[in-house]
């Protein structure tokens, strides 16, 4: 099998159980994105740190919220870092999207920290939607960056967000709104684009979803999970995206291997060209991570981990 980790099975078995909800890595795979050679700015900032995986929490208006915290050998105390928030699917938790997308392998190279906050209720998963009962996961995710900010030498043109599913939904949702607090945004298999984000602001986005999900379905309407709500069909909210960034409608399919098309636009606002990735065939699944055939095809094509961190690295916060 190839994949970005070799799981034990109690780790195989894990994954697999929280994935059999809405919730949510193999071989690198070369990016058609550039990568930066910039070195991290210095700064006056002295913040050490241990280097590696934490179980840490904070409090955020009174309550106790949680997050996996991982710190790479390379974190260097003296040196602006970039940080990726990332996170879970509904029902799923920090630990489980920390394994299953799996960026260890990029912050190991590249020194940049990895942020996995936990959603609240039961199942667990981001308020993103205004529920009654529930703290603004908005707020909250602002919060923690803070947080980290403070504890850290941060790179604040460098603090991205991804996530699966639900996370997906959520890294939406702070395009929309945080758009001067995040550099870049990548969904995987759930995106989203509401009127709130009309700003003129252009917004940096990748996005990944398979033609054949059976719980986000790719052509939209109602969601086979999670309180069933509707959302419109995904190649619709990338144009909607690329409208938002005053891009050409005309958009522009590039043939990866056998199962995948890079969509791409032109013309758009400088370093705001949305890039959607279509995974023919593919499944509620994170590409190039485990397979996890409950959820349909994972392809083993792209590298969505290694495609995203490509993508953030060369669009900071403008």
């Amino acid at each position: 099998m190839t994949a970005r980790v070799t799981f034990t099975l109690a780790a195989t078995a894990l994954a697999a159980s929280f994935l059999s909800g809405c919730s949510s890595g193999g071989s690198s795979h070369a990016s058609p994105l550039p990568a930066t050679t910039t070195k991290p700015p210095v700064t006056a900032c002295h913040r050490p740190h241990a280097a590696g995986l934490f179980p840490q929490s904070f409090t955020f208006q009174g309550t106790a919220r949680t997050y996996l915290l991982y710190v790479p050998a390379a974190y260097n105390a003296r040196s602006a870092a970039p940080v990726v928030f990332d996170f879970h699917g509904y029902g799923s938790n920090a630990r489980q999207q920390f394994l299953y997308s799996n960026f260890r392998p990029e912050a190991d190279r590249d020194g940049f920290l990895i942020v996995a906050p936990n959603g609240q209720g039961s199942p667990r998963h981001f308020n993103l939607t205004g529920e009654p009962g529930l703290q603004n996961d908005v707020q909250m995710v602002v919060a923690l960056r803070d947080h980290i900010e403070a504890t850290f030498c941060v790179d604040t043109r460098r603090v991205d967000s991804t996530g699966m599913s639900d996370g997906g939904g959520m890294t939406s949702l702070l395009a929309c709104e945080m758009y001067t607090r995040f550099a870049a945004f990548a969904p995987v298999t759930a995106v989203a684009y509401r009127p709130s984000c009309s700003d003129d602001h252009p917004i940096a986005i990748a996005a990944f979803s398979g033609t054949a999900d059976t719980v986000v379905p790719f052509e939209g309407g109602r969601v086979n999970c999670c309180g069933h709500p509707t959302i419109a069909a995904a190649p619709a909210t990338m144009s909607a995206w690329a409208a938002h960034n005053r891009c050409d409608p005309r958009y522009h399919d590039r043939r990866i291997g056998t199962d995948v098309r890079e969509r791409t636009w032109s013309g758009c606002e400088p370093g705001s060209a949305p890039v959607f990735y279509i995974i023919d065939g593919g499944g509620h699944t994170w590409p190039g991570s485990i397979a996890l055939p409950g959820l349909g095809k994972t392809t083993q094509t792209i590298d969505a981990t290694a495609r995203i961190w490509r993508f953030f690295q060369v669009h900071p916060l403008r």
